[in-house]
């Protein structure tokens, strides 16, 4: 994967995380919280529009209970009665006081009138429901039409056994509601009038039904209660009747605001409640008389309440109001409006973060796959750039960390490997050193055993003679010495243990070594840690500390200096150091140095066993013993030792 795709994968999930960690959820959140507001705020609004409509219920109720106490109490004025007394007595006789009665009742109705402007038209009938008074508007009207009484009628008899039947079970004193028949209908008999007629039957000293009180309302003040009523949300008002006796009046839509239709103006009967929300209003009323419901298209919810206007009827008024479904969500509108805007904002939000987090991502761990890449090709790993993620960091020095432990494992592993192959190759040379220093050993006495006799008989003027038999025995004493190394490198003596004090131990070393280090103008320094103990052959590791300081001054130039430490590790071990300032080893003959017989000495100045013999021994002891150039320029050789012996000697 290149780092193009690497960055943008990084971008897409911190994109996908961010926004379903944050913006979702909290999106989600404002929504419900809105919804539930929302639906708080329309039970709010229900509850406001409900109280609206049963105060405007209440007020028409008040004003038709003050109009029905008026009627009553227009029935048993003054006037009246003198004039019912006056058509109960009525004849030829007494006709002129019944025309005075008729007149007097006539004036103070147009009076009356005058002051109840809601009032449209006051009949007086008499007990065959014939109109002998009737006032319109403040001014009578009388068409004097003659019957088979002896007094004329105010206007045409009314054909209609079903109206005259229907008055006469009325009971008398009370406040009753009828319909005029159709030829009294002051709108027309194409038209409607949107309210029926208060009735009182009027009774004579007797107790019986003398005449009829017939009052129309037209609703004009019904008309100024609804105009002056509040329209909360921008609700359009509607009342319609439901009357199921009478077909034509059933759903009969008397005020439509919408419409422009006022109360107290005849009525159109083909506009029904039927055809008001499809149907759904007049639905929801025959269910339950009062609630709301919103409308199929869903713009409008409809808030709706039944009311009884008449006493004497099983009619009713549904008064309705249509508010606009945006009038009532407008403020959520706005709210769902700013949630929108949000949620674009925290999208935008969200890739600028996302891509800055990638960025701050994948730079370091492209850089970290870059060093996996080069670490696994064995190349040289760059310096990991610093980032503020504590994750990535910590990923970071996790992987240094295994990187320098692998490689130091690797570099243990090699040098133990390369140990071991020295091991066996020590072990092999050893075999066969073993044999040939025998085979030579005894040539090289009987040499030496010669070599003797021959300068012991030897006159004492053949000086010649004696310069080249003393040439001779020291050849053959330095053949014996390499042959006795090479013996002393086969035999591996196992060591003997015991407990030395390391600083003591390096004292008596150095006395054996410091006047050939004072010869060469070189000086040792020590820091041997006080009271440092170790267990091991003192006599062996001797023979490999002399080992290391003898070459140490090989290696220093006069003027130098040679320094030996020693000290306790955390590990449970001696670590012991001989540093020199020379000319370091090249890298090709590091690995060569413990190989037996290789010397870097000039001819005649070393056999190549030293380190050999001193890596057996310290080998023996189970410790380690490692080479490597120093900062001074010469080479440093380590010594591990464990601080406890790890093998005991063989009886």
């Amino acid at each position: 994967m290149d780092e193009s795709r690497l960055a943008v994968n990084i971008r897409s999930n911190i994109f996908l995380w961010v926004f379903a960690a944050t913006v979702v959820p909290l999106t989600l959140l404002v929504l419900a919280v809105t919804q539930y507001s929302e639906r708080q705020h329309l039970e709010q609004v229900d509850g406001q529009m409900m109280t609206g409509l049963n105060y405007m219920i209440s007020e028409i109720d008040r004003r038709l209970t003050f109009e029905r106490d008026v009627v009553e109490a227009l029935a048993v004025s003054p006037s009246m009665q003198a004039f019912e007394s006056a058509l109960v007595d009525v004849d030829e006789v007494h006709l002129d006081e019944y025309e005075i009665a008729k007149d007097d009742l006539t004036t103070f109705l147009e009076e009356f009138q005058s002051v109840f402007l809601d009032v449209g038209t006051i009949r007086v009938l008499d007990d065959d429901a014939n109109t002998v008074i009737k006032v319109r508007f403040g001014s009578r009207l009388d068409e004097t039409v003659t019957g088979i009484k002896p007094y004329a009628y105010s206007e045409s008899e009314a054909v209609d056994d079903f109206f005259f039947g229907e008055i006469q079970s009325l009971l008398p004193g009370q406040v009753s509601y009828v319909l005029l028949p159709a030829s009294r209908n002051e709108f027309g008999f194409d038209r409607t009038a949107p309210m029926l007629d208060a009735i009182v039957p009027l009774q004579d000293v007797f107790g019986q039904t003398s005449g009829y009180l017939l009052v129309n309302s037209i609703g004009v003040q019904i008309d100024r209660i609804l105009e002056l009523a509040p329209r909360l949300y921008s609700g359009k008002l509607m009342i319609a009747e439901i009357n199921p006796d009478l077909r034509e009046r059933d759903g009969l839509v008397l005020y439509d605001e919408a419409q422009g239709q006022v109360f107290s103006t005849a009525k159109d009967t083909r506009k029904n409640l039927s055809d008001v929300a499809e149907g759904r209003l007049l639905e929801e009323v025959l269910r339950q008389p009062s609630g709301a419901f919103n409308t199929e298209n869903g713009k409008y919810r409809i808030y709706y309440s039944e009311y009884l206007p008449y006493p004497n009827q099983l009619i009713s008024w549904v008064i309705a109001s249509a508010v606009p479904q945006d009038e009532i969500s407008a403020p959520f509108a706005r709210i769902r409006i700013a949630i929108i805007l949000f949620a674009v904002f925290a999208l935008i939000m969200s890739l600028l973060l996302a891509n800055y987090g990638a960025r701050r991502l994948a730079d370091p761990i492209i850089e970290l796959a870059g060093n996996l890449k080069a670490y696994a090709r064995g190349e040289p790993l760059s310096q990991n750039s610093s980032t503020a993620t504590s994750e990535i960091e910590e990923l970071q020095s996790a992987f240094d960390y295994m990187a320098q432990t692998t490689r130091e494992a690797e570099k243990e592993r090699d040098q133990a490997e390369l140990m071991l192959l020295q091991s066996a190759k020590l072990a092999s040379i050893g075999e066969m050193a073993a044999g040939i220093g025998h085979e030579i050993n005894n040539p090289l006495n009987n040499i030496t055993a010669l070599v003797r006799l021959i300068r012991r008989e030897l006159p004492e003027d053949q000086v010649e003679v004696h310069h080249d038999l003393v040439s001779l025995q020291e050849e053959t004493e330095r053949a014996t010495r390499i042959v006795r190394g090479i013996l002393d490198f086969a035999r591996q003596v196992p060591p003997k243990y015991t407990t030395i004090h390391v600083p003591v131990w390096v004292d008596e070393s150095l006395a054996l070594v410091q006047q050939m280090a004072a010869d060469e103008g070189v000086s040792i320094n020590t820091h041997v840690e006080p009271g440092l103990y170790v267990e091991g052959d003192s006599t062996q590791l001797q023979q490999v500390l002399i080992n290391l300081i003898i070459n140490a001054i090989h290696a220093s130039p006069r003027g130098s200096s040679i320094e030996i430490e020693a000290h306790r590790t955390r590990d449970e071990a001696m670590e012991l150091s001989v540093c020199d300032q020379g000319c370091g080893v090249s890298d090709e003959v590091m690995p060569k140095l413990f190989d037996p017989f290789f010397t870097t000495k000039p001819v005649g100045k070393g056999s190549g066993l030293g380190l050999s013999i001193s890596l057996g021994i310290i080998q023996h002891h189970g410790g380690t013993i490692s080479v490597h150039n120093n900062d001074f320029g010469g080479v440093s050789v380590v010594i591990r030792l464990p601080i406890t012996a790890q093998q005991k000697p063989h009886d």
